[in-house]
């Protein structure tokens, strides 16, 4: 499928105006709706034929998520969102009194109260440290981190800024160290690449509305599989074991590989919308996906050094950039009004004008907002 093409399947959403604000939300395509409203017709005509249907698209979802992030399907399960994934990975992992956990002081909070309730609950130290330049580096780790750290915390870009983590780089130290990797992808899966096993990645949260334009309240977790079989999950329900759900012979016998952190019956419309959107992007290609997004938000990185605007200093670096563009203005507020007014979709994070950029957007949409843009930072 040519991008254009890819392109067209959003029309609902661009002919309203630019939307730049992917990293809040992406758009969904009319194959997601009518797969989310096939699962519910089904169940409306004949409620049992859910379990056929289950069988078939959940087994097709976790298929092509393992393709895009690197791991075996049995590696995945079926979340509600990231929180739920980061709060699991907390809670089950083997950390003790006096333990700490790095994260950097620019993380989405999804990444911080489970590791702050940690702290309260059990005296593992949340240890929050400066960010540097934007994100978590190897060379920060190297300051802050002692014997007693036995997991890192990190999206693989942050919500604000856009700062790229050099994963590869995280995750050799952590092996390096005894230290335990978990990742927030929300901000990259779909856009930028991810490689659970060449990052050593032990968990890895993420979900379908932003990059992956699917629907809300859907979700998933990888846990590394040997990692899975060693852990034991904070919560517990029907499907997290072994035995059939309809038996009174109570067994607590973990199921195989991440299906232990699923407690119950999934978000199936969620995960029918997932599917119908990751096999759109997938027609696509994910690495076209990724080139184009990356083509347009250099761009329009390009067109507001020109304007000279204040660019957050992760753009300005390949090395530590994304397909989400940052930038201050005098006064940051007053800016994104400006822009929303004029139908320019953007979010306004930490004091940064935050334009999210995927791979159906194009650089024409960007002249047009470095033209809107134009009169009112010269100002």
């Amino acid at each position: 499928m040519a991008l254009d093409t890819f392109r067209s399947h959003f029309s609902q959403t661009t002919q309203n105006g630019i939307f730049f604000d992917n990293a809040s939300m992406g758009p969904v395509a009319p194959e997601v709706t009518a797969a989310m409203t096939a699962c519910m017709e089904l169940r409306q005509a004949m409620p049992m034929k859910y379990y056929q249907y289950a069988a078939r698209v959940f087994p097709a979802c976790q298929a092509l998520l393992a393709r895009l992030i690197g791991s075996r399907p049995e590696e995945i399960a079926f979340t509600e969102n990231v929180a739920y994934g980061i709060n699991s990975a907390a809670n089950s992992l083997p950390l003790q009194a006096g333990d700490n956990v790095i994260l950097c002081d620019r993380e989405f909070a999804s990444n911080v109260y489970p590791w702050l309730r940690l702290q309260k609950a059990k005296g593992v130290e949340a240890r929050i440290i400066p960010n540097d330049g934007g994100g978590l580096t190897v060379d920060r780790l190297e300051q802050y981190a002692d014997a007693r750290t036995r997991a890192v915390t990190v999206s693989s870009v942050e919500f604000s800024d856009g700062f790229a983590t050099d994963l590869e780089a995280i995750g050799s130290w952590c092996q390096a160290h005894g230290a335990y990797l978990i990742v927030d992808c929300a901000q990259s899966l779909g856009v930028m690449p991810m490689d659970v096993k060449r990052f050593h990645i032990d968990f890895l949260a993420g979900l379908a509305s932003k990059w992956l334009l699917g629907p809300f309240s859907t979700g998933f977790l990888y846990v590394r599989e040997d990692l899975a079989r060693e852990l034991e999950p904070p919560f517990a329900g029907a499907d997290s074991v072994k035995i059939d759900v309809d038996s009174v012979d109570y067994c607590l016998d973990w199921r195989e590989g991440a299906a232990r952190f699923e407690l119950g019956l999934p978000n199936a419309p969620g995960i029918a919308g997932l599917h119908a959107s990751l096999q759109l992007m997938d027609q696509v290609g994910f690495e076209a996906i990724r080139r184009e997004a990356w083509q347009v938000s250099g761009y329009l990185i390009d067109g507001l050094k020109e304007l000279g605007a204040d660019l957050a200093p992760c753009v300005l670096r390949d090395d530590t950039r994304s397909t989400i563009v940052s930038f201050s203005t005098p006064d940051p507020q007053q800016t994104y009004q400006y822009l929303r007014g004029r139908d320019i979709a953007c979010s306004l994070r930490c004091g940064l004008i935050r334009m999210g950029i995927h791979g159906y957007n194009t650089t024409q949409e960007a002249d047009q907002v470095l033209e809107v843009l134009r009169p009112h930072l010269a100002r």
